[in-house]
């Protein structure tokens, strides 16, 4: 005959691997926190946490375009104008990510700042850009997210709130921003 647990066993039993995966799913949680504010200060990122509220941004055709049209996914929203030297610096390696991630997972956002469409469609002229071009015009776009200098860029979450603001140029195909983009859920697909 085999051993019986009685039920005051059983229910011991049952409390000692309920703590026990407590204590591990805690870890993994405190130890994802943990990287995740290496990251955010590796990369500069200013959290957020703010709703943004509903957008219309302008292509080309003059149309505006809800940004809800990105929901369901990440969504990179960049600033920036062609006479703005660091911006059309940093645009190769933003070009560069956005190759590189499933764009189910995040969707790129490009507003120009420039005053009219013409430097817009001869700087992508010579440098196509992979991702939806808008030009910022009234209602402004950066007033709504405090946009006081270029580039800064956004990242929003699936549901539209601004998870975090960077200011500033920067190499956008590093291993940091990787890393944050990965513990957002974004799965990368190419180099």
């Amino acid at each position: 005959m085999g051993f019986r647990p009685s039920l005051p066993q059983l229910a011991a039993a049952v409390v000692v691997i309920s703590a026990v995966v407590a204590f591990a799913v805690s870890q993994v949680r405190s130890s994802r926190a943990a990287a995740r504010q290496r990251l955010e200060v590796a990369v500069q990122a200013v959290t957020l946490g703010a709703k943004v509220p509903p957008l219309e941004l302008f292509g080309r055709d003059g149309a505006g375009v809800p940004l809800e049209r990105y929901r369901g996914r990440l969504v990179f929203v960049n600033f920036w104008a062609t006479w703005c030297g660091p911006c059309v610096q940093e645009m190769p390696s933003l070009v560069a990510l956005s190759r590189s991630v499933d764009p189910a997972d995040l969707a790129f956002v490009s507003i120009a700042e420039d005053d009219s469409w013409p430097p817009v469609d001869a700087y992508l002229r010579k440098n196509p850009l992979p991702f939806d071009v808008y030009r910022d015009q009234p209602p402004r776009v950066e007033n709504v997210f405090e946009t006081t200098s270029y580039p800064t860029s956004f990242l929003l979450d699936r549901d539209g709130t601004a998870l975090y603001r960077f200011n500033g140029a920067r190499d956008w195909d590093a291993a940091a921003i990787r890393e944050l983009l990965a513990l957002e859920g974004v799965r990368f697909v190419g180099p």
